[in-house]
């Protein structure tokens, strides 16, 4: 009777009851585990919102969350992985609520990258991301949830699984779970007297790690197969005398077996070595507070562990409680560690590659048996060079950068085709360039030259560690005064499984004049 008699009074004075403004900009993210619902804030006389789900198009007739005025930002958990959810999200006060803005969402188990809140990173990642590489997998830490799509939650590795530490409970799914908060902004992966509730071995030495893969699932979440360049920003901590101390990002050979942690021609427990000796199995980009880097890689013929490969460790850094960039460029034929944008050592021999041909399982984690022991993660990215189309060959016509990488050679940038970029050779210069490709696959390698001089081109599968080189394909043409379309088809060597094969590509000018070439592709074909 009450708000009758408002209304009536409000009509009678030629005055209007406000209908109350609808949200704006509805923005879902689904994930296995979380929804995350976005809008904007638009009601200035709300009382709250009412916030609707289903995983049928039908909206549910009681509300399934209520929030105060002024949010804007709300997780709906415990969903099903591949699903489509409908949500519903309607501002409300005492008297009436407003049109409900709506929208669907599918819970992907996959993650793929976000192009706008790529172009928007809050802090500029370091130097040393090589000029041209574009980022293709990222963690900002920016949700109030761990992205599970990105990152399992229990610790493993080729070592436990060597020495069987852990191993019932891998299997059974019973490893103790990471600890760690998340601020909005930050992650921070720690151990204390508390957290974890379960230590990790019997000497009270307690992990907590978040990684890419997980060894009871065989489940990957990250295919940096191709290599790439990856960087951490931490800060990293520790109270009183932890036992075990280690903070650590590193890089470990997936299971679910010990296939690439043993050399080729070991076997044990029935799983034969596939991996090449000298070729790493596990990379640390930092570990202990010192931040050493290392190469894990020696094993003897009956799997023992031995020693590292190589190491080093930065001088003139100051890392507990600082916030410190780690870097590390992993190509097909070299790793590079860079902190805080500079480059610390290089490892390039080509004789010596330490690079692996196949999914690396990225940890971040803390370590440790008594006191405390911390990690805050600002942010972790991936990069990579970016392919256009059916074109697996990075930076194919000179555009990424003025230094011509990944190419390596005495060329230089010279005017190409259409007015792009081109690469000259002078007599007697050469170019190359190293790349990974599927293994045992026909392709086709496809180039423009210019110029009255014959350039020869060949393409040679590597040998891994080794550098070995095994022609695939070659030949030798001339030019003349326009751009002219040559072709070469060759085959990529075998490699286990769906491990990738190296591949170099090389080009020298043998003749007297110049030569421009351009427009580099290789693509599969069907031969």
């Amino acid at each position: 009777m009450k708000r009758l008699f408002y209304l009536l009074f409000l009509t009678s004075t030629g005055l209007q009851a406000q209908d109350i403004s609808a949200p704006a900009n509805l923005r879902l993210t689904g994930t296995r585990s979380w929804i995350r619902v976005d809008w904007e804030d638009k009601a200035s006389n709300e009382a709250g919102y009412h916030l609707y789900w289903s995983d049928s198009n039908h909206k549910p007739a009681t509300p399934s969350a209520t929030l105060p005025a002024n949010s804007t930002r709300y997780y709906i958990q415990q969903v099903k992985g591949n699903t489509r959810y409908h949500v519903w999200v309607e501002a409300f006060d005492t008297r009436q609520h407003s049109k409900a803005l709506t929208d669907a969402v599918l819970t992907t188990t996959q993650w793929s990258l976000d192009t706008a809140e790529a172009r928007r990173l809050d802090i500029a990642s370091s130097a040393a991301v090589p000029e041209g590489m574009a980022l293709y997998w990222h963690d900002e830490f920016n949700d109030s949830l761990l992205d599970r799509n990105k990152w399992h939650t229990t610790y493993y590795s080729n070592i436990d699984f060597l020495k069987k530490d852990n191993l019932d409970n891998m299997r059974n799914g019973t490893l103790p779970e990471a600890a760690y908060t998340l601020n909005g902004h930050t992650i921070n992966i720690f151990t204390n007297d508390s957290l974890p509730a379960k230590a990790y071995y019997p000497n009270g030495r307690k992990i907590s790690s978040i990684q890419t893969y997980d060894w009871r699932t065989n489940e990957n979440l990250l295919d940096n197969s191709r290599g790439g360049y990856y960087e951490v920003r931490v800060k990293r901590s520790f109270t009183g005398k932890p036992q075990g101390l280690n903070t650590a990002y590193w890089f470990d050979s997936p299971g679910p077996d010990l296939k690439y942690y043993l050399q080729e021609g070991t076997t044990l427990d029935g799983v034969t070595g596939i991996r090449p000796k000298g070729q790493v199995f596990e990379v640390d980009v930092f570990e202990n507070i010192d931040a050493q880097f290392v190469l894990h890689g020696h094993v003897d013929d009956k799997g023992r562990f031995v020693h590292n490969l190589n190491t080093h460790i930065a001088k003139g850094f100051e890392h507990k409680d600082q916030w410190v960039t780690h870097g590390i460029l992993w190509t097909p034929n070299s790793i590079k560690h860079y902190i805080n944008g500079q480059l610390i050592k290089a490892y390039t021999d080509k004789h010596q590659i330490y690079s692996p041909n196949h999914v690396m399982n990225v940890f971040l984690g803390s370590y440790g048996g008594g006191g405390s022991v911390s990690m805050e993660v600002d942010y972790i990215r991936g990069y990579q060079w970016p392919l256009e189309g059916n074109n697996e060959l990075p930076n194919p016509g000179f555009e990424a950068n003025t230094s011509l990488l990944p190419w390596e050679g005495n060329g230089t940038l010279a005017p190409g085709r259409n007015g792009s970029h081109g690469l000259l050779l002078k007599a007697g210069q050469e170019m190359e360039q190293y790349v990974y490709l599927d293994n045992n696959s026909n392709y086709q390698l496809t180039y423009w030259q210019k110029g009255n001089s014959p350039l020869h081109a060949a393409v040679a599968n590597m040998k891994l560690v080794t550098g070995d080189l095994q022609q695939a394909a070659a030949q030798t043409q001339s030019g003349n005064a326009g751009f002219t379309r040559q072709q070469l088809y060759f085959q990529t060597g075998k490699e286990y499984g769906g491990n990738m094969k190296t591949v170099r590509i090389y080009f020298k000018n043998t003749g007297q004049q110049d030569i421009i070439l351009d427009d580099v592709t290789i693509s599969k074909t069907g031969k």
